[in-house]
């Protein structure tokens, strides 16, 4: 039986699959709860990513705010051991990728685009309790 979680999960897994060695695809929410991810015990405790990926958009949002730079569409902190690549999915989603240092944010866009329709297809499904 299909259910949502289960759904989720396929279409992070696909988006994985056809990224650069991430570390971890995670689905979080707008508060920092994380709603999946891929691994399932990814190299970086969980709770630090969905934290940090609700914390980056707050500072990305107050930096776009102050700057009159729009709506924020996605942030990129990248450090001398990894990066996050956070892209805001809806009002209350938000994707999570941990990439390697060597990997160019853009090398993300393609899978992207392929998967995220499916990701919000998913999100929007639903499913009856039989």
């Amino acid at each position: 039986m299909t259910t949502r979680q289960s759904e989720l999960m396929r279409v992070l897994d696909l988006l994985a699959h056809e990224l650069p060695d991430p570390q971890w695809v995670a689905l979080v929410d707008h508060d920092g709860l994380m709603v999946a991810c891929v691994p399932t015990e990814p190299r970086v405790d969980a709770d630090r990513i969905s934290a940090m990926t609700a914390a980056s958009v707050v500072a990305g949002e107050r930096v776009l705010e102050e700057l009159a730079g729009g709506q924020l569409r996605f942030v990129s902190v990248a450090g001398s051991e990894r990066q996050q690549l956070t892209v805001r999915l809806s009002q209350d989603r938000l994707l999570s990728i941990g990439l390697g240092p060597e990997v160019a944010a853009q090398a993300t866009f393609g899978p992207l685009r392929r998967w995220v329709p499916e990701l919000l297809r998913a999100l929007r499904m639903r499913f009856s309790e039989a």
